[in-house]
């Protein structure tokens, strides 16, 4: 199994992903303002390497403004559970322009939900050059295998074209998808036995 597993070790995530995962553990509510800071810490984590931004130049009389807009030909889809995230998607949406959100919800363990009439015909004629971002609280159950298979079976995508963010994972669960897809990017901020 080789799976590429990236666990953020920066002290501000290990801080928020301390207190959801106690949450998460005990059972509690977990703090939506403190999962929308861990999520866009490690959105940008992810998608510092994977962003194109383009640099122009414009030349004026006096001097030279440089200005960096992103690759007209990209475009992304977030898979996500919207209520966990709705505090974040507004400042996603000002980080990447073309951004297409589909509500997924893991709690029912079935992403069989997620069918072409659900994405919406726009998206799936787009889905073939889209980056792909799942995002998740907690990877614990077999259900993302579901979505993956969903996603490189059913529509045929790259698995270099998809990343999982999530504030934990269980090891089984990782060693499960790494059987499955061994070059997939996961970025993680704790791995819970």
């Amino acid at each position: 199994m080789q799976l590429n597993v990236y666990l953020i070790s920066n002290p501000i995530i290990s801080k928020l992903s301390n207190q959801i995962i106690y949450s998460i553990e005990k059972k509690n509510n977990i703090y939506s303002d403190i999962q929308c800071q861990l999520n866009l810490f490690l959105i940008y984590e992810t998608l510092k390497k994977w962003i194109q931004i383009e640099s122009i130049y414009i030349r004026n009389i006096d001097h030279i403004k440089k200005r960096c807009i992103f690759n007209t030909q990209e475009s992304y889809l977030l898979l996500t559970n919207i209520q966990d995230c709705s505090n974040i998607i507004s400042n996603i949406k000002t980080i990447l322009p073309k951004l297409y959100i589909v509500h997924i919800n893991e709690t029912t363990k079935q992403y069989i939900n997620i069918n072409d009439n659900y994405l919406g015909k726009d998206i799936i004629n787009i889905i073939h050059k889209q980056k792909i971002i799942i995002i998740q609280t907690l990877l614990s159950n077999h259900s993302i295998i579901q979505l993956l298979n969903y996603l490189t079976l059913d529509h045929k995508i790259n698995v270099s074209a998809i990343k999982i963010i999530c504030t934990g994972c269980t090891a089984n669960i990782l060693e499960l998808i790494g059987n499955e897809y061994p070059s997939l990017e996961i970025y993680a901020a704790q791995i819970i036995n």
